[in-house]
């Protein structure tokens, strides 16, 4: 006998059709509410971010169509403006009140409303205070987690504020980002349309203040304003640098040109972690390593190591990486991989582990310290071959 199964469905399908109406209904009545709850604090933050601040007029954001979209709502008053922005930091919806007076500076800033995990962005609550837009630089919250993600957003907000401000005086803003520059520069430098310029770290102090950027189709050189590339395959600049340009930063391509790529499948049994590796003029090699701490994160850890001649390691820096806030994306930070310096072969591993290995910054430690590992297995095969071959 067929089973009927038509009363079932009917059921089923009030069901759902009463949850959804209740959950329009409660969405109905909180809506509102959540919005007036962050309307009153905005509006209790504008005095709290320009103390001065008396009678003001809103502004119609629709007519500067160019501001950046992180400004959410602006006020003008006598004394300077009031903006409201939203970013994203460790989560969405990192929301600043941010005052600046008429002199472009910033009077005071406020989290009104955030979704971060660990409470960092209230430390930063005039952190930015008396910067203006050609003073501001990124500052992160004080405590050893989740820290760079929820900076990098409050940041952006600042960063959007002053620029919005600027927008509002008539003047014309780069509304681009100090890495969105930098990434231009070097475009303009080497003639290419690409941005995927990532740091060549051979070594801050025998670089000085000059920088060294690689994408696949070369490098290039910058010192202060001036930036100087070179096509692989060429030791001649690009297009016409200023004589100023290459004497700037001729000391720092040397040091690039008198490098030596290494050929990983010359060795045998090199480990995957190792990106690339140069030997330098010194005799020191720098190491690119990429390793995955904790496995669900997104991209690996990148490490740009230097062991020098002696097997010990004089540089070890964190380039970037996607382990977990709070956790393994302590790694990042220079307090975590300062401490490989000076270290060599037999005790690298006594640098204490991440968060007192919990979670998965146990894996974000074992993940390091394995690819600086594989970096010097690497680092005396090299040295092996040059004592056969000596």
């Amino acid at each position: 006998m067929k089973k009927n199964n038509f009363m079932p469905t009917i059921v089923l399908g009030c069901i759902c059709l009463v949850s959804a109406l209740l959950l329009s209904c409660i969405n109905q009545f909180t809506a509102p509410l959540l919005a007036q709850k962050e309307q009153a604090q905005s509006s209790g933050a504008l005095l709290e971010v320009l103390p001065e601040g008396t009678t003001y007029d809103v502004v119609n954001l629709d007519d500067y169509p160019d501001i950046p979209t992180a400004v959410k709502a602006a006020w003008i008053f006598p004394e300077g403006c009031v903006f409201k922005t939203e970013t994203k930091g460790y989560a969405n919806g990192l929301t600043l009140m941010i005052g600046i007076d008429n002199d472009g500076k910033i009077v005071n800033t406020k989290v009104v409303s955030s979704n971060e995990t660990y409470g960092f962005e209230g430390k930063l609550d005039g952190a930015y205070n008396d910067k203006t837009l050609d003073s501001v630089d990124l500052i992160i919250a004080s405590g050893a987690t989740a820290k760079s993600e929820t900076s990098k957003g409050y940041y952006d907000g600042v960063l959007a504020a002053l620029q919005a401000f600027g927008m509002l005086g008539g003047q014309e803003v780069d509304t681009r980002t100090p890495e969105e520059i930098l990434q231009d520069n070097c475009k303009e430098a080497l003639g290419t349309d690409q941005r995927n310029f990532i740091q060549w770290y051979a070594s801050s102090k025998a670089l000085g203040d000059a920088k060294i950027y690689m994408n696949d189709k070369g490098v290039v050189v910058s010192s202060g304003e001036y930036f100087v590339g070179y096509l692989f395959g060429s030791d001649a600049p690009y297009g016409t640098p200023s004589a100023e340009a290459l004497a700037a930063t001729a000391a720092a391509y040397e040091i690039y040109a008198s490098a030596t790529r290494m050929t990983l499948s010359d060795y045998q049994g090199i480990g995957k972690a190792v990106n690339y590796a140069y030997k330098l003029a010194d005799g020191s090699y720098l190491l690119r390593l990429e390793r995955k701490g904790f496995e669900w994160a997104a991209k690996p850890m990148v490490i740009e190591l230097v062991i020098d001649e002696d097997g010990k390691i004089a540089s070890c820096v964190t380039i970037s990486h996607s382990e977990s806030g709070g956790y393994g994306d302590y790694c990042g930070d220079p307090e975590y991989y300062n401490q490989y310096v000076g270290k060599d072969k037999t005790d690298y591993s006594t640098v204490p582990g991440i968060v007192g290995n919990v979670g998965s910054a146990t894996q974000t430690s074992t993940g390091y310290k394995d690819a600086i590992r594989q970096g010097f297995a690497a680092f005396e095969k090299f040295i092996a071959t040059e004592g056969d071959n000596a």
